[in-house]
């Protein structure tokens, strides 16, 4: 019989649970693993021993051209956290939470302690949402959201202290998918960036369980099976730029997530917030995806912090109706839990 630790995630969080202790716990880890996270790359190492879990980063999964601070990175594993804490919240078990709890080691991201502490509301939508989730890379169609549901969304940030701003206005937006493009068009002009981006592309039937699959780029047909090494050869930066223009124009709501600072604490409470934000959409049937080209290149960041009013913009995400893809790769649980 194949332990639950070794199946795909979403084949695991359909599977029966231990009944207690450890084990358990690295079960609840199948829907800590099925969060966002930059190309996909997973970034996360866990350990789980006498009812604590310890969240790590995993930096030989850092995209260090595109990322080379590690905020994306720490967003991705935040993100990761905070699936793990709404599902922990449907046991019906108290528990803690601390950030950073080792100055020592700047890895060491979060730890949770099962049993001690509060208990926190279950979010039975919350979980339903997290095995339909999925970033969604197509084009998106639909009205924009309602005050309620874009209020919904805000409140999720305001829990983490982070400010979300929806881009509105045709000037506003036009100037948002101009930087869009210009970060575009620098990204791909560099061949480092390009043979990052292409590591992480993964043709069609790809047996890799990490990375981002080019049909899931919207490759078909031969391309589907070459992009990666298109991407790694020719400056595709004017394509892509296109690309995006119309991807971001033909999306009904976009909004960027910012901190009052930037540093890990701040990006950790970004990928929490980010979490709760997709989540919040999914359950109410709109898909997300992300452009954040101009948070990665530094002067398109500058110059999206004037365009908005805002400090330190960490994500651009977009929100619409879409036709449904399929789940992205997943690592198995059993291979990002320390021994």
């Amino acid at each position: 019989m194949t332990d639950i630790l070794d199946l795909d995630p979403y084949q695991a969080i359909e599977a029966p649970l231990p009944p207690d202790g450890d084990e358990r716990l690295k079960a609840l880890l199948s829907w800590a693993v099925l969060s966002p996270s930059p190309h996909n790359t997973q970034p996360w190492s866990w350990s789980v021993s006498g009812g604590v879990i310890d969240l790590y980063a995993d930096y030989s999964r850092q995209l260090t051209v595109s990322d080379p601070d590690g905020r994306e990175l720490t967003i991705g594993c935040g993100s990761s956290l905070e699936h793990l804490l709404l599902r922990l919240a449907q046991e019906d078990a108290p528990f803690c939470v601390t950030e950073f709890p080792d100055d020592s080691n700047p890895r060491h991201l979060a730890r949770v302690v099962v049993g001690d502490g509060a208990r926190a509301e279950p979010r039975d939508d919350l979980i339903a949402a997290m095995a339909r989730r999925r970033t969604n890379r197509t084009a998106y169609h639909g009205d924009p959201m309602d005050d309620a549901a874009r209020s919904a969304l805000e409140e999720a940030c305001r829990e983490f202290g982070i400010d979300l701003t929806w881009v509105s206005g045709a000037d506003t937006r036009a100037s948002l998918v101009e930087l869009i493009m210009a970060s575009d068009r620098e990204q791909m002009s560099s061949k480092d960036f390009r043979h990052e981006l292409s590591h992480w592309m993964r043709p069609k039937d790809s047996h890799k369980d990490d990375g981002m699959e080019a049909d899931l780029l919207g490759q078909t047909g031969v391309s589907a099976y070459v992009a990666p090494l298109v991407v790694r050869t020719f400056d595709v930066g004017k394509m892509q730029a296109a690309q995006d223009e119309k991807l971001t124009e033909g999306s009904p709501d976009i909004a960027v997530l910012s901190t009052t600072s930037d540093d890990p604490a701040a990006w950790l409470a970004t990928g929490r917030a980010l979490a709760r934000v997709v989540l919040t959409a999914m359950a109410a049937g709109r898909y997300s995806a992300y452009m954040n080209q101009p948070c990665e290149v530094p002067a398109s960041r500058v110059k999206l912090e004037g365009l908005l009013g805002v400090k330190h913009p960490q994500l651009v995400v977009r929100f619409g109706l879409a036709d449904p893809v399929h789940a992205a790769l997943r690592i198995p649980v059993a291979q990002v839990v320390r021994s």
